[in-house]
């Protein structure tokens, strides 16, 4: 551990009626994080760390979460939602969940963004009436590498999620880690997960952190997360604490695979390396 930290330090260095436009409903500013520093010490430039939530930070119990969206899904659309239809959503926002199903339902394009706000209204209700703090749990080793990551002053850490924002806020705060990120885009902001990326660069900006596209590495646990992270160029860990194993995030493309978050040395010395290749390149 003592190498890879000293490794890195050394490095050089939404829709208006969900979410304010810098992405930190319920999450602490840049000033207020517990590891805040002053800007004119941070460098340079940084590395920025975007994280997605379920299956890569956290594990929700299923039942729940499905049982929310299908209901605010058929409070919308005005009908009920086959089971079916529900089954390849890992790595989609939950905005995109919604446009794909109103779309099998006969939904024109406008019709959709016309409806877009009252399913994101309707949906952050039911989650909150079917989804319960004792329903979320920090995956093994993730509090423990978040809180190596924050000591780092070249790092910033920021989530690159599907989840609506005030759903993905709430989640944070009830595993007890939403101090850690200072950044972050959802799935209120923009339908397309590779979209958000540029979102989320933009928000960093807005808050004078230092960061640069090149010095970006995605961290998920899904061929989406992974085609996101090709969109831009930009490296992807994965992860294989979702619902993909080794060999499906191999082949669409991970930078790096890795079992679980466990392992900070590992994942530590996982930036290093790509630190070091991102430096030869540029």
């Amino acid at each position: 551990m003592t190498f890879a930290i000293t490794a890195l330090k050394r490095l050089s260095v939404a829709p208006d009626d969900i979410a304010g436009k810098d992405g930190t409903i319920g999450l602490p500013t840049a000033t207020s994080c517990i590891f805040a520093q002053p800007y004119e010490r941070l460098g340079p430039s940084m590395w920025l760390l975007l994280f997605d939530v379920d299956g890569t930070l956290l594990q929700v119990r299923r039942q729940p979460v499905r049982a929310a969206l299908r209901e605010a899904l058929g409070t919308v659309l005005r009908r009920s939602v086959p089971q079916e239809w529900l089954e390849d959503l890992a790595g989609k926002t939950d905005w995109q969940i919604f446009a794909d199903t109103a779309t099998l339902c006969g939904w024109s394009k406008e019709a959709i963004q016309e409806h877009r706000r009252l399913f994101f209204r309707t949906y952050v209700r039911a989650h909150a009436h079917w989804v319960h703090p004792s329903d979320v749990d920090v995956l093994p080793g993730v509090r423990e590498l978040l809180s190596h990551l924050v000591t780092l002053p070249v790092v910033t850490v920021g989530v690159l999620t599907g989840n609506l924002q005030p759903i993905a806020a709430w989640k944070l705060r009830c595993a007890g880690i939403a101090p850690f990120f200072r950044v972050g885009a959802f799935g209120s902001d923009h339908w397309e997960r590779a979209r958000l990326v540029p979102i989320v660069w933009q928000r960093a900006r807005m808050q004078g952190l230092p960061v640069r596209p090149e010095r970006t590495v995605l961290v998920g646990d899904s061929p989406r997360d992974v085609l996101c992270a090709h969109a831009w160029g930009i490296p992807c860990v994965a992860v294989c604490t979702g619902p993909f194993d080794a060999s499906a995030l191999h082949a669409a493309g991970a930078t790096v695979v890795l079992p679980t978050l466990q392992d900070s040395v590992t994942f530590l010395r996982v930036l290093y390396e790509l630190q070091a290749r991102t430096d030869h390149r540029y």
